[in-house]
């Protein structure tokens, strides 16, 4: 077969559904499909770790060849889930003893309430620029010991459009896992283009349908780790005595 052989199924099929199309214009709306389908599912999952350094509060990431970043999914440190910066400045909840020359005589206090005795260790992340993650406050010697570990969401990048398709980073896996989704979402589009010979609404609608609902359900499955939760049905409490 081809170089691009994970993904000769899909296009053979395609090329069934909708005879006379060319296979750059297959290859362009697969494209499309794919990359709406991974920024609205989140279903490429990459983890990496990041080594905190000291006096450095914003870090690079790689990501892998042909990519992009789609959203941060979640960072931990030390297996605890670290915060996000969710408001323009940072506020720091936490308990300390204000220094007595920080107070007023009546007991306001002199200077802005982050200025307690409570030393580092303590901090929120953000994304300010694509591939970049800052923390807000410097890592002290104790937190360092640890690296910051992040879940991306990732999708194709827009050079791969450009490339054949064997040049995608899309993980093997995946052309089984999602072949049906990939392939009502790019009979939907392909049905729906006015002017052409295999244009037919109804299809159209139909396929679209199907896609969006593929979606929403890949989406619940990749926040759920494929996994349905806890079973329902336990042990009454007596026989485990």
């Amino acid at each position: 077969m081809s170089a691009c052989a994970p993904t000769d199924r899909l296009l053979q099929t395609l090329r069934v559904h909708i005879p006379g199309a060319t296979d750059d214009l297959i290859n362009l709306e697969l494209f499309n499909v794919m990359d709406e389908f991974f920024r609205r599912t989140s279903a490429w999952v990459h983890k990496s770790d990041i080594t905190l350094v000291e006096d450095v509060q914003e870090y690079g990431f790689i990501v892998p060849g042909d990519t992009q970043v789609v959203r941060m999914m979640g960072v931990t440190h030390q297996n605890v889930p670290v915060p996000s910066a969710t408001s323009t400045g940072v506020v720091q909840n936490s308990v300390g003893t204000l220094e007595p020359q920080m107070v007023f005589p009546d007991g306001d206090v002199s200077v802005a309430p982050a200025r307690t005795d409570i030393e580092g260790g303590i901090f929120s992340y953000a994304i300010y620029r694509p591939n970049y993650i800052s923390i807000t406050s410097l890592p002290d010697a104790e937190a360092r010991k640890w690296p910051l570990e992040i879940v991306l969401a990732l999708t194709l990048a827009r050079q791969c459009v450009e490339s054949d398709c064997g040049e995608w980073s899309v993980e093997e896996w995946m052309w089984d896992m999602y072949f049906n989704d990939w392939l009502d979402g790019v009979l939907g589009r392909m049905y729906g283009m006015p002017m052409k010979p295999w244009n037919s609404q109804t299809h159209a609608v139909y396929h679209t349908r199907r896609f969006r609902n593929s979606m929403a359900y890949r989406k619940q499955e990749a926040l759920r780790g494929f996994t349905y939760g806890q079973p329902t049905w336990r042990y009454p409490h007596s026989w485990t005595r």
